[in-house]
């Protein structure tokens, strides 16, 4: 295969992560909203776990020489999905109460957004079909906060 068509497939599996875990996010605030702390607990789980091929596909970027933003978009959610996994799952630590949730919040937003634009650099209809499930996740979140005030 060439390495064209090997790039196009990781940018849209990138694409896709990126776009699953959205979704995965929204159930797991909705759940969070609803009094379902399990359900939701297993959806922040499935989130973190899109961190293994989201390293991959950054690696193979790195490997393939491409440029410095398609290592380095995709590297924040990589970095956020293992500071999550780390304070919730490791240290059980409860950060949402404390000065450190700013810089988490701050990391997980800029993760975000790095997803939305590396959709975006790879084609304008993926980048508002990553938009657009970014402001369902944000909607869940909103109403998850509104109902469970955590942080």
């Amino acid at each position: 295969m060439e390495n064209q068509t090997l790039f196009q497939l990781v940018d849209l599996s990138i694409i896709i992560i990126a776009n699953l875990n959205n979704l995965l996010l929204t159930v797991m605030f909705i759940s969070r909203g609803c009094g379902r702390q399990q359900i939701g607990n297993r959806f922040g789980w499935a989130t973190v776990a899109l961190v293994l091929p989201l390293a991959a596909a950054a690696a193979f970027n790195a490997a393939g020489g491409r440029p410095g933003w398609t290592i380095a978009l995709p590297a924040l959610m990589v970095a956020y999905d293992a500071v999550e996994f780390l304070l919730d799952f490791i240290l059980k630590f409860d950060f949402r109460h404390t000065r450190w949730l700013g810089p988490y919040l701050a990391l997980f937003y800029l993760a975000l957004m790095g997803m939305i634009g590396y959709a975006f650099a790879v084609d304008k209809l993926f980048g508002f079909i990553t938009l657009a499930t970014y402001f369902v996740c944000l909607a869940a979140t909103a109403f998850s906060y509104a109902r469970v005030k955590h942080g």
